[in-house]
């Protein structure tokens, strides 16, 4: 049984965005605490309030 085949479940899954990778080799190995993520969710908060709210040196250059 080839698994590639046009119409394949695995191909199907594969495809599909939200649908885990069948095979854990190509899964990335990520383990993080809740006060991790939440931390690095502040911190990606403050790095767009702080860089990303600012006018950029061209749209001055305008004025």
């Amino acid at each position: 049984m080839d698994m590639l085949k046009p119409g394949s479940r695995m191909l199907r899954l594969l495809k599909a965005s939200t649908t885990p990778s069948p095979d854990p080799a190509f899964t990335p190995f990520v383990t993080a605490s809740s006060e991790e993520i939440r931390y690095a969710q502040e911190l990606r908060r403050r790095i767009e309030e702080r860089y990303l709210s600012r006018p950029s040196k061209r749209s001055a250059r305008r004025r």
